[in-house]
């Protein structure tokens, strides 16, 4: 057996039952860590000599029963999340040397339910343009895992290029306690996994309450994310919008993605036709308020409080010299941009009609759910990663967008393949805190497409 390719439910059950230690299956990843990452570029920094000790307090905690679903189960985290004593870079120059003082919240909780940290992924500079190296450590066999942020659906469009699962958690799930911010209304943290399963297995330890982010549901929850899977999808009533499936899907993806519902409807869930139309006006919406965000979030960056410092013989200077080298092209856009929409004679028109606007998408998405549980749709039209594309096009990613304009759980899973041989990936988003809905849901089609 092939360790490496099993899920982390499949892991866990290993672990508790002895038939491997949490020290065998560290060593196991990090040495497919060191012969694959230097050409997939996957793992910017390894934990090494700390997920072996990690890996050796879990299997104490084995041995005396105490276990979760996550103990001894290695994983990673993108570089725009806080690891105490381990480099953390945004994948940036301006952050190049930090090594932050505390953990995030998900990361301490990681390591309370006696998780393994390998290290951390890949990002696009500050998570701007995504997330793409997450999947890519999960699908290359690096970790079993990876935790990621997700702005406007780089962890979804993450799972669907590489085959995998991706969860995007109802906003305020999780707490955003020592993520590098982005878009402060829209960051959110979530996992990559192979499986709906081991997304809720990952939810089940990150979610929670905590006073530290003000974004952060207040109030405590024993919810079990796992309690409805392998439950079907007997009842469950599906919205597709027509406005999903329209001319930027090509039919061998419309095709692949309607099949998949139509198995959920043999599995006992009913499809509904309906219209969303407010959501064609998602993207630019995004674009206005993620940007608008992200200047202010930015600005800490000076070279005085944070990053690198610049050179210069003043003070405007010196701050001009650090944001010019510190910042990649990418993220000075974003910056400009951002300010534009906030500067008086724009203000109005721009950030004010967007916010307006995001109250629409959301109120369509509630009137949709007055009959139906979830709304199904493709994650990505057809274009190509971010990777391959000018910045201009990535944002034309309307279908991961609308979910998170209005907060809403989603879930990207793998629906079927191209004839290329690429992965098709379907989202299912659901209502708020229904996080157990779209799992189940999720979970029914992988139990079908993995028996087909």
């Amino acid at each position: 057996m092939n360790l490496l390719n099993e899920t982390v439910k499949t892991l866990h059950t290993m672990l508790t039952e002895r038939e491997i230690s949490a020290v065998e299956l560290c060593e196991e990843f990090l040495a497919n860590i060191k012969e694959l990452n230097p050409e997939l570029n996957a793992i910017l920094s390894v934990a090494g000599e700390s997920a072996l000790e990690a890996a050796e307090n879990a299997q104490l905690c084995i041995e005396k029963g105490e276990t979760t679903g996550l103990t001894g189960i290695p994983c990673v985290v993108t570089d725009n999340i806080m690891t105490k004593g381990l480099l953390t870079t945004c994948a940036s120059k301006m952050l190049a040397d930090f090594i932050p003082p505390y953990d995030a919240a998900v990361v301490e909780l990681l390591k309370k339910d006696g998780a393994v940290l390998l290290g951390k992924s890949n990002v696009d500079e500050f998570g701007f343009g995504g997330t793409l190296r997450s999947g890519t450590a999960v699908s290359s066999l690096l970790a079993p895992f990876s935790l990621a942020s997700d702005a406007g659906g780089a962890v979804r469009q993450s799972a669907a290029f590489h085959g995998l699962t991706g969860l995007r958690p109802t906003y305020g799930r999780v707490s955003r306690y020592g993520l590098a911010a982005f878009a402060s209304s829209l960051d959110q943290i979530c996992p990559i996994a192979k499986t709906a399963e081991d997304c809720a297995i990952i939810l089940n330890s990150i979610a929670g309450k905590d006073s530290r982010d003000a974004t952060n549901f207040k109030t405590a929850s024993d919810e079990d994310f796992t309690a409805k899977i392998g439950a079907g999808v007997k009842g469950l009533k599906i919205a597709i919008p027509k406005e999903f499936f329209g001319e930027n899907i090509c039919e061998e993806k419309r095709t692949a993605i309607l099949s998949a519902a139509k198995e959920l409807e043999k599995q006992g869930a009913e499809l509904i036709d309906t219209s969303m139309s407010i959501t064609d006006y998602a993207v630019a919406v995004y674009y206005i308020i993620s940007s608008a965000e992200a200047s202010g979030n930015l600005s800490r960056y000076d070279g005085v409080n944070f990053g690198l410092r610049g050179e210069g013989n003043s003070y405007s200077e010196q701050i001009k010299d650090s944001r010019n080298r510190g910042f990649g092209n990418g993220v000075k856009r974003r910056i400009m941009f951002g300010n534009f929409v906030l500067s008086e004679e724009n203000y109005e028109d721009y950030f004010m009609k967007a916010q307006a606007l995001r109250q629409k998408i959301r109120a369509e998405y509630e009137e949709v759910f007055k009959t139906a549980d979830l709304v199904l749709s493709p994650t990505v039209p057809d274009i190509h990663p971010p990777d391959s594309i000018i910045p201009q096009t990535s944002y034309a990613y309307t279908f991961t967008v609308s979910p998170a304009l209005a907060g809403l759980p989603s879930v990207s899973t793998t629906c079927g393949f191209k004839m290329t041989g690429l992965p098709i990936g379907m989202s299912l988003t659901g209502k708020r805190f229904a996080e157990q809905t779209v799992l189940q849901a999720a979970d029914c089609f992988e139990r079908i497409f993995a028996e087909g």
